[in-house]
């Protein structure tokens, strides 16, 4: 026979295999026990609510049978009832609750417009974040063919994040007729029940209901072969049914001290289910009691936490004997204690044998694929270390998916007094501050962090928190400092992911201080070492400054950036795919070629809307959007894309620095007047230039200084003084690289060409334009030509410039003009790609919908990621303004004699 809990190692490597968002045990839901009787009252009462009310609610006691009484009625739903079965734990907070519901929804193809994962990661940020997150699956409910719907929360009561309830209001208040909730809790959840039941939409099954009848518990005896007084049984249980259970058994195996007891209660069963144990055969008992950390029993895992290699055999007596046992259905056989019998065996091992506690949560973390509840074995086992480092996994997770609060949750989990002397937790507060812009806090941690790594002796970490302090010494705007700590930082030995970062930190900071030509060779030499880093996280990290391709000499790095993210997405929409879709629509449009600058951007917004529009990337398409649109001569699209633009930092939060984010709101208002003067709108023009906030409230002024005084210039050539325009567009040109961003240097020589024309200065005109027609500019670097606007360009075209200026020139200036007038007429044309029409991918996808394909045969068949086939669905839901797959596919029998205009067009 095995020892109990064997000599085996304490700690060890977690699974090879990937590890998951949460156990898929939690979205599977119990076997209904063969040994249950029927409870004809209940379960018609039961299954009535479940397929009318929008919320039905069993509320018990531990012990009341609520799980088994909805897993019997799960049998006799209708084979068309989608069905989401989450059990929660402990550790459930929204991000991870919302993980669940989607995981547990996929097999039913619903007609998602938004990727799930992307409104898992939305719905952590604000309540007004999880309105619209709720707003996004009460769609995607309501344009689900099923007869009926159902998400089924077991055990809520163990949830503690009042988020989880907040989003379950928000779905409860305009659930779809067709859909409910269940909700399985111990007390009363902290849900609108009041108004539900004023309404009559809820149902509520409580004590009363679900306590045994006589004719049950004589139903219970017979299906037991026990002999007993049935109406004795139920006096001294009161109809519980763990009672009732407990008292079954006692009967069958002979247990006299249940025929002593007056009333069996909860107080009752721990003593009962105690001496049930001390009446076992030891090598059992010691099993249970080893197991019982384990949240769900599988042979192998329990052997590995135990040390008996007879688990298989064990876990069966387990089940033969009706142990308080529910049968999950998984890959492998798998069990699960019920609540009331796990406390009664953690008590037990709590008092009988505390040394052996921490050695079997180590264990059972070590065979947990589910990362959170590992964390949760080690900290239970006071392995901070261990715990620690597996936190900075999660962690990366986690931000990369734009959680910050439950990396947060997670951190407060560890004791106070670890949380303020580990340099690990400090670095990763800084990561979660920086993921909030909070750049103070972020310095604070990160410098915590680096005096504790390197007060331990670890020169790697040291390093690379050193350079995410000068991130956010950046980030405040201390400029200066973010260099000299820079230059006094030894990066030959560190990691290339601390490399590249230091590398974008000096892009970064040559941004800052307006040093634009610097940006280009510094962001290259980032490159140089992220093109040979494997991971896209370090990647996206490099990538904090979007507007990358507005500084002189960035095509090439540019194009070497979208290359390098192509290559590691794939097809998988992402955050960096979308990027990378807008960095190529720049490139086509700072080149002039608008027709392809909006198929690249449609493929944006295709990508930006399944992720849910994040503000990032949101801000990112409407700044092309614009620039777009103002080229082309469209004005009402052009300012609803800046007014969007500026919106969000006129209403954006106070951030961690306690100051609004002048510098962003000063930037967008420059950049919506820049714009209004390429339409000739002087009215917006006016309007934006008023609101730009003082110079003294502008952070990093060095990087907006220069270029907000051309505001002078623009207004003095919308009110025709001509001096006063030449003045300070002479003044600007006196130092050309503080204004050679976004091609402000090439308009400004066209600008100030322009106004001397107007004081019939054509000389002077000609001197100014001569270096910018030298320079022989490549017919991909003409943004700032463009946003001169076609009003000026069409003069300077018009004029004739005799012997001033070379014949070369002349010509050059002309294709200017013919090119602006090309792009102004593009914008008199429907924009169709990826917009209102089908890409030839997304027809095959639909003809497959229309033969009923699911989203797995789909993939199959075409060779595409289940994510890709998902990401198509929504696209054609959207192009075809339909809600539903059945819609599509009746759009698709109504059509396919007549494909949409555009179908040929290959796919991206």
């Amino acid at each position: 026979m095995n020892e109990p809990f064997a000599d085996l190692p304490a700690t060890g490597a977690p699974p090879d295999a990937p590890v998951p968002g949460f156990a898929v045990t939690k979205i599977q839901p119990p076997q209904a026990r063969a040994s249950l009787i029927a409870r004809a009252n209940l379960e018609h009462r039961l299954g009535a609510a479940l397929a009318s009310r929008r919320l039905t609610l069993v509320c018990a006691p531990a012990g009341f049978g609520k799980t088994a009484a909805l897993t019997r009625q799960l049998g006799q739903l209708s084979a068309d009832t989608t069905l989401a079965w989450i059990g929660a734990d402990v550790d459930d907070d929204l991000h991870r609750f919302l993980r669940c519901l989607f995981a547990a929804l996929e097999p039913y193809d619903l007609p998602w417009r938004v990727a799930p994962d992307a409104l898992v990661s939305a719905a952590v940020n604000s309540r007004d974040a999880r309105r619209e997150v709720a707003a996004a699956v009460l769609n995607t409910f309501a344009g689900s063919e099923q007869s009926r719907g159902l998400v089924i929360i077991d055990d809520a009561h163990r949830i503690a994040d009042p988020a989880v309830f907040e989003f379950l209001d928000l779905m409860l208040d305009r659930l779809p007729a067709h859909w409910g909730l269940v909700v399985s809790s111990r007390f009363d959840p902290p849900l609108a029940l009041a108004r539900l039941r004023a309404l009559d939409e809820l149902a509520e099954f409580r004590q009363a209901e679900l306590r045994f009848a006589r004719d049950e518990v004589v139903a219970l005896l017979a299906a037991s072969d026990a002999r007993a007084d049935a109406g004795q049984l139920l006096r001294r249980t009161a109809g519980w049914a763990a009672g009732l259970r407990l008292a079954v058994n006692a009967v069958r195996h002979g247990h006299a001290n249940l025929a002593e007891a007056r009333r069996v209660d909860r107080h009752v069963f721990d003593y009962l289910a105690a001496e049930v144990l001390d009446g076992m055969d030891e090598e059992l008992r010691e099993f249970l009691l080893g197991c019982s950390v384990l949240p769900e029993l599988t042979a192998s895992r329990c052997a590995a936490v135990t040390g008996n290699e007879r688990a298989a055999h064990l876990l069966d007596e387990i089940e033969r004997l009706g142990l308080f046992v529910s049968v999950i259905d998984a890959p492998e056989p798998t069990l699960m204690l019920n609540d009331l019998f796990r406390d009664c065996l953690a008590e037990q091992l709590q008092r009988t044998r505390p040394d052996c506690l921490p050695a079997l949560l180590r264990r059972a973390a070590d065979t947990e694929p589910d990362a959170i509840r590992r964390l949760s074995f080690l900290l239970r086992a006071g392995d901070w270390a261990d715990a620690e480092a597996l936190l900075v996994d999660v962690a990366e997770a986690l931000l990369a998916d734009g959680a910050v609060e439950p990396v947060l949750r997670l951190v407060d989990q560890f004791p106070r007094e670890r949380i303020e002397s580990s340099p690990t937790i400090a670095f990763i507060r800084g990561q979660a501050a920086w993921a909030q812009w909070d750049w103070r806090a972020m310095a604070a941690s990160m410098t915590r962090a680096r005096h504790g790594f390197a007060a331990v002796g670890d020169a790697s970490r040291t390093r690379r928190a050193r350079v995410f302090e000068l991130i956010a010494l950046c980030g405040d705007g201390d400029i200066d400092e973010s260099n000299s700590g820079l230059a006094a930082l030894d990066l030959e030995q560190a990691e290339p992911e601390t490399r590249a970062l230091a590398r974008a930190l000096t892009a970064w900071n040559a941004i800052s201080a307006g040093d634009f030509r610097a940006v280009a060779p510094r962001y290259a030499d980032a490159l140089d070492i992220l093109e040979r880093i494997d991971g896209l996280h370090v990647w996206y990290q490099c990538f904090q400054r979007p507007l990358y391709v507005w500084f002189p000499g960035m095509r090439e790095p540019i194009a070497r950036f979208v290359d390098g993210v192509r290559r590691r997405t794939g097809d998988s929409p992402s955050q960096m795919q979308a990027i990378a879709w807008v960095m190529e629509a720049w490139l086509a449009l700072w080149r002039g070629d608008i027709d392809t600058a909006r198929v690249r951007v449609a493929h944006a917004r295709d990508a930006s809307r399944w992720l849910g529009e994040p503000n990032r990337i949101r801000m990112f398409v409407n700044c092309l959007l614009a620039t777009l649109h103002a080229i082309a001569g469209e004005r009402d699209a052009a300012l609803d894309a800046v007014d969007r633009l500026i919106g969000y930092f006129e209403h954006a939060p106070v951030s961690g620095t306690g100051t609004q984010p002048t510098s962003m709101l000063a930037h967008y208002l420059y950049f919506g007047a820049r714009l209004a003067d390429t339409l000739g709108d002087g009215e917006s023009l006016r309007s934006f230039a008023s609101r730009v906030p003082p110079r003294a409230r502008i952070k990093n002024i060095e990087l907006l200084d220069a270029p907000l005084a051309t505001l002078d210039a623009r207004l003095a050539t919308l009110e025709r003084r001509w001096p006063d325009a030449c003045a300070t567009w002479s003044r600007a040109l006196d130092d050309e690289a503080a204004i050679d961003v976004a091609g402000l240097a090439q308009e400004a020589r066209l600008r100030l060409a322009f106004a001397l024309l107007a004081l019939e200065r054509p000389a002077d005109a000609a001197a100014t334009l001569t270096p910018l027609l030298d320079r022989g500019l490549d017919d991909d670097d003409l943004g700032g030509v463009l946003l001169a606007g076609g009003a000026v360009l069409d003069v300077l075209a018009a004029r004739d410039w005799g012997d001033a200026l070379p014949a070369g020139g002349v010509s050059r200036l002309r294709r200017w003009a013919r090119l602006s007038a090309r792009c102004r007429r593009a914008g008199n044309t429907p924009v169709a790609a990826g917009t209102d029409r089908l890409s030839a991918r997304e027809l095959q996808v639909l003809e497959r919908i229309a033969a009923g394909d699911s989203n797995k045969l789909i993939a199959r068949a075409l060779d595409l990621s289940p994510h890709t086939v998902k990401r198509h669905v929504a696209n054609i839901l959207d192009k075809l303004s339909v809600g539903s797959r059945r819609e599509a596919a009746a759009w698709h029998a109504e059509h396919a004699a007549a494909p949409a205009t555009g179908a040929a067009r290959p796919s991206p």
